[in-house]
């Protein structure tokens, strides 16, 4: 792999990692509005979310990079 191909891969990664901190966010802002019946669905989301963004943390180090940090 080429250092361009390198490069893009994670830009990639850290975009996808960008998208699923904000998801986490906005999961935890609705975890605490949603009536019981929707609750369970929402932590079931919240989970998937948190997980996926901890395995793209992990691909940006396994690719020499830092993880972007949530944004404020």
């Amino acid at each position: 792999m080429s250092d361009d191909d390198k490069k893009t891969e994670l830009a990639a990664f850290q975009a996808a990692l960008a998208a699923e901190h904000a998801a986490v966010y906005g999961y935890g802002v609705v975890g605490g509005r949603v009536d019981d019946r929707r609750r369970s669905e929402a932590k079931a989301a919240y989970d998937a979310h948190r997980a996926r963004r901890d395995a793209l943390a992990r691909e940006v180090r396994d690719l020499g990079g830092r993880p972007v940090a949530a944004s404020a």
